[in-house]
């Protein structure tokens, strides 16, 4: 917290090379850290306001945005070519833009894909939700309640279940564990 970005989810570069760190807060991004020099290089920028978590897949690199509720990405390609730029910049940030988002619902918090990576699921905090984004069309295909402020999500391995915890707040709702068993026909 005291970072003044607070930063949030992390994912390694496939080949290991950077890791990328989000930054919820301050002039937001993403934090990029040379894993072979062991040195912090800078912010890329361009993303949403409000990062809450970042994922790889496929070649393209995934984040929740918490505040306004979306799914952003990119291709791994093109994040990856603009660290030169931030390379070379004096106020260690370089903007990206290019970004496609898909909007779910308000404090999307944590992200993760189905084994199979047809689907993303978002735990949406501030609209107690759990959606369910189809990664082709990058679009929603459908949304269910859930218990009140959920944080925490994971699908089990053979992707017939997802999990999501649930904070609560002032007393009120979450600090649970709702179970789902996802009923695909295709």
């Amino acid at each position: 917290n005291g970072s003044g970005y607070a930063l949030r989810g992390t994912v390694f570069t496939p080949d290991n090379h950077y890791l990328l760190v989000g930054c919820m807060a301050g002039n937001n991004g993403i934090a990029v850290v040379d894993l072979e020099q062991m040195e912090y290089l800078g912010r890329i920028t361009g993303n949403m306001y409000n990062l809450r978590h970042l994922l790889i897949r496929d070649v393209l690199v995934y984040l929740s945005i918490n505040r306004d509720g979306y799914i952003q990405r990119i291709p791994l390609e093109q994040f990856l070519a603009a660290i030169p730029a931030l390379k070379a910049s004096s106020t260690k940030t370089t903007p990206l833009s290019g970004w496609e988002n898909c909007k779910v619902g308000n404090g999307a918090r944590t992200i993760e894909f189905s084994p199979d990576g047809r689907y993303i699921y978002a735990a949406c905090n501030a609209s107690s939700t759990l959606y369910v984004v189809d990664v082709k069309s990058f679009q929603v295909v459908t949304s269910m309640s859930i218990d009140s402020y959920p944080v925490g999500l994971e699908v089990s391995k053979d992707g017939r279940y997802v999990f999501t915890t649930s904070q609560g707040r002032s007393n009120g709702g979450g600090n649970c564990v709702d179970i789902f068993e996802v009923n695909r026909k295709n």
